[in-house]
């Protein structure tokens, strides 16, 4: 008799806590912005001739001398080799859509690929992947390829997590990082990525905005974002272990499973639970924000790259303005200028005699940097 009258409190307690859920999601509507795939990492199997790779280590010389990346062509397409390496790939190739790695190494694929997350937006993640696939298998011919990396978003709006909510998240992972900043959540990591296998990281994504200026993500969110509320990145990451274990290994099965990938992680791996007086937190009942994020379409798009490029760049002067305004104004109070064409001079001053004493004109580091922006 007892028994039962447990189980019926904690069964009226659990249909109370889902009452109390939904009249919160009625208040703050839940909005996914946009989910899919954010970064699709590969590795290529190929034989790369000796005389390729002997040209790469002639132009990486060069590269170093100048402190600056040397144009080389790679399928028709132009490339920096930059004078150093990406992680252990000797030779590191930039393009605005991504990264190549090329190696002599017989321990490690012959070649890395790395497109950049805006691309990926900006074109479409399978149009991402193939791009890069077509152009160095027009330069090497036939390559085995593999996925080694591959992330899964979701943004979504009217979900307020704080640092307290760590508590109701149930997951397999046996790490778990909270990070607030100024009394607020910043962000929250389950699992590491030492581990090689799955982590998620939950975090707020115009925090980072701000912070990185990756001011592109408006045009991907278009009219559903809502500007007066916070946005929730949940994304989950995928290296070779984790993805080997959901039998993921080419660009074609990460592309055709990612859907299934979200459902099981979303499912099993790591879930939010709204708390009821069981002790197991196992058996309380998933949270209402977390069952829409289960539904996460998973979907992705492409805005266009002239939306992405125009949103970098503009993230990028947000950001690097207000710095160069406050170092003028501390140079115009330290040099007791009263203008802004006396801050001005002032920086001039300062600049030629720097070209002086590095022996380093303005004109060739400004034409290293724009060498360099050319390629990302």
């Amino acid at each position: 008799m007892y028994c039962h009258l447990v189980a019926v409190a904690l069964c009226c307690q659990s249909m109370a806590v889902t009452d109390a859920g939904e009249a919160r999601i009625a208040a703050n509507p839940l909005r996914e912005l946009a989910s899919g795939i954010d970064a699709l990492y590969l590795s290529g199997r190929t034989a790369v001739a000796e005389a390729f790779l002997d040209e790469l280590e002639a132009r990486k010389c060069d590269a170093q001398e100048i402190n600056g990346p040397m144009t080389v062509i790679v399928g028709g397409e132009e490339f920096g080799l930059l004078p150093y390496a990406l992680n252990r790939y000797r030779f590191r190739l930039s393009h605005p859509f991504g990264e190549i790695g090329i190696t002599r190494s017989e321990h490690l694929p012959q070649i890395h690929v790395e497109p950049r997350a805006e691309f990926l937006h900006g074109l479409g993640a399978a149009e991402g992947a193939q791009w890069f696939m077509e152009v160095l298998e027009s330069e090497f011919g036939s390559i085995e390829w593999t996925v080694n990396r591959l992330d899964l978003f979701m943004d979504v709006q009217g979900w307020e997590l704080d640092g307290d909510d760590r508590r109701n998240f149930v997951t397999q992972a046996r790490a778990r990082m909270l990070r607030e900043e100024d009394d607020g959540f910043s962000g929250l990591q389950h699992g590491t990525r030492k581990a090689g296998t799955i982590h998620c990281r939950i975090y707020d994504k115009l925090r980072q905005i701000k912070a990185k200026g990756n001011d592109y993500w408006f045009g991907v969110w278009g009219d559903t974002f809502d500007p007066h509320n916070s946005v929730l990145r949940i994304e989950f990451e995928f290296a070779r272990g984790g993805l080997r274990d959901f039998e993921v290994d080419s660009p074609a099965d990460a592309l055709a499973k990612a859907g299934a990938l979200w459902a099981a992680v979303t499912g099993d791996w790591l879930t939010h639970r709204t708390p009821t007086g069981d002790g197991t937190r196992s058996r309380w009942p998933l949270s209402p924000e977390w069952e829409f994020v289960q539904k996460a379409s998973v979907c992705g798009g492409a805005i266009g790259l002239d939306r992405v490029r125009a949103g970098k760049r503009a993230g990028s002067i947000r950001r690097k303005v207000p710095v160069f305004v406050g170092y003028l104004v501390d140079l115009a109070t330290e040099f007791d200028a009263t203008s802004l064409d006396g801050a001005l001079g002032i920086a001039r001053a300062l600049v030629e005699e720097d070209e002086s004493r590095r022996d380093v004109q303005f004109a060739h580091r400004l034409e290293i940097a724009r060498a360099e922006r050319r390629y990302r």
